[in-house]
């Protein structure tokens, strides 16, 4: 019976749930009339406590092994100190065996005003793993924040796209991927003002699970010893609800709208260097490399026949004799190399192929041997394109090779 509670635990699926939890009175397991109930186990901290019938106690450690592992992994990524001895978390395995998914909240209070946070499974082997992890997430940070001082007359709630980022943000495995859907609505204007992002009840954040998990990662970038989310965490606990001007204040240290748009896009751009998975290549992080094949020669729109600031590298070509295109192909040769750091060998190899293009033409080489540089970088990069086409990566495995994944084996 362990053994099939955990091979159910590995294959759950994740549903969002509120934050606020609902107080009332009661006391242990809610067990049907005549069920005798087997002894609870408890984490060594004691701040987990795992309760099931007699005939289902054999899914009590695989439960509390569970909760106090991903407990273990919030704490780690959070950085947070997880787990309240005033508002123990509590975990009521229930005795049915119908098919029932549900993941149920409650918070409790004793008769003499201890609370403690109830999570039920009515059936252990069928209930939501994914749901499972979010009500232990909001019950820990409830737990938090009642460690920091939040009573129930001052604690308010999070915004529910906040704790679903932070789930997301928790596994590796997205981050990449997450960056370049954040990416690729920012960069076709799909994304509301900054101010509007990270309101309580964000359209965007909430319909796109990406965007959630890039807004939660910033929140989880720390100042002075203490991260924004510890900072907010504390504030809503103690009575000082979710708003845009605390949280703008929080990540740009500026209230004013325009300033904290401008802080935003600043950290979009930042977002589009960041190596989430080193020796990984996304069909995002090459169509962001193709925005580097572009010159931009000092004072190149100012003559009758320029009707644009930039030129193709095939146009540098023909005008090589020129000191600013020349300028320009060496700034950026270096440029070039920085949008490959940390990728995989493929697109390091096609990032050196342009870089010996740009660096040749910057030194001033005959238009035949730049044409010749040109057409291998480019005839690289067309490989590289197909390989990552229809969402696909490039891995380096752990000996340098490259290894190509599809988006289906990614999921």
């Amino acid at each position: 019976m362990i053994r099939k509670v955990k091979r159910t635990l590995s294959v759950w699926v994740l549903a969002a749930g509120s934050l606020a939890g609902l107080a009332q009175t009661a006391e242990g397991p809610r067990l049907p009339r005549g069920i005798v109930p087997a002894a609870p186990v408890y984490s060594s901290d004691g701040t987990v406590a795992v309760f099931a019938p007699a005939h289902q106690a054999g899914y009590r450690m695989p439960v509390l092994t569970f909760v106090t592992q991903f407990s273990a992994e919030l704490q780690r990524v959070l950085r947070l100190k997880l787990g309240s001895q005033l508002a123990p978390l509590e975990v009521a395995i229930g005795g049915q065996s119908d098919g029932d998914t549900r993941v149920l909240t409650v918070r409790l209070r004793d008769t003499d005003g201890v609370v403690r946070e109830r999570i039920e499974l009515p059936d252990p082997e069928a209930a939501d793993l994914e749901r499972f992890r979010r009500a232990i997430c909001v019950a820990l940070l409830r737990g938090w924040m009642v460690e920091a001082g939040g009573t129930e007359a001052t604690m308010q709630n999070l915004p529910a796209w906040l704790i679903d980022g932070l789930l997301r943000y928790i596994d590796r495995e997205r981050r990449q991927m997450d960056i370049d859907r954040t990416l690729l609505l920012w960069s076709r204007a799909c994304l509301p003002p900054a101010a509007t992002l990270i309101e309580m009840d964000s359209h965007a954040a909430t319909r796109e699970p990406a965007v959630a998990a890039v807004l939660a990662s910033w929140m989880m970038e720390r100042r002075d010893g203490a991260s924004h989310l510890e900072r907010v965490l504390r504030a809503v606990a103690t009575g000082t609800p979710w708003s845009v001007g605390q949280v703008a204040r929080l990540l740009s240290g500026d209230e004013d709208p325009l300033a904290f748009d401008e802080h935003v896009d600043r950290k979009l751009l930042a977002e589009s260097r960041v190596v989430a998975r080193p020796g990984l290549t996304t069909a995002g992080i090459v169509r962001r490399f193709r925005a580097h094949l572009l010159l931009y020669p000092a004072f190149y729109d100012k003559s009758l026949g320029d009707t644009h600031p930039w030129c193709t590298f095939q146009q540098a070509v023909a005008r090589s004799k020129d000191p600013e295109v020349r300028a320009a192909a060496a700034a950026q040769s270096l440029r070039m190399k920085i949008a490959a750091v940390g990728r995989d060998g493929m697109l390091l190899a096609v990032s050196d192929a342009y870089g010996a293009f740009l660096n040749a033409l910057a030194r001033g080489a005959e238009q035949g041997e730049l044409t010749r540089l040109l057409l291998e970088a480019d005839g690289m990069r067309g490989t590289l394109e197909r390989r990552v086409a229809g969402g696909g990566a490039l891995q380096r495995d752990a000996g340098g090779a490259v290894q190509g994944e599809t988006g289906a084996q990614r999921k």
